[in-house]
């Protein structure tokens, strides 16, 4: 598996300084419709050894960042890309290749 990073997402992630990328998988079924989606943040050096450690998730290191992905099967294809989606003055995180 290969992981590709836009080079917006690589100059969010140097001015946070952060280079850990975490996959989750969010769900939510408050109502009668059941919402799962992948949820991706960039988390510190610290957690991501938390997460490695205490919840199994699989470490993936690459030239510019570390990606975590839970301990459960997603379906990814050969090439993963990461990259960053500006609304306004949010950031939000995107990814191609993964899903559920």
């Amino acid at each position: 598996m290969e992981f590709r990073f836009e080079p917006e997402l690589l100059s969010c992630m140097a001015r946070r300084k952060k280079r850990c990328i975490a996959v989750e998988v969010a769900a939510s079924n408050h109502s009668d419709i059941e919402v799962t989606e992948l949820y991706l943040r960039l988390v510190s050096d610290d957690f991501a050894r938390y997460l490695t450690d205490n919840k199994r998730y699989r470490r993936f290191d690459a030239p510019e960042a570390t990606v975590l992905l839970p301990p459960y099967r997603l379906v990814c294809d050969d090439t993963v890309t990461f990259g960053l989606k500006r609304i306004w003055i949010f950031n939000r995180l995107t990814v191609q290749g993964i899903r559920l």
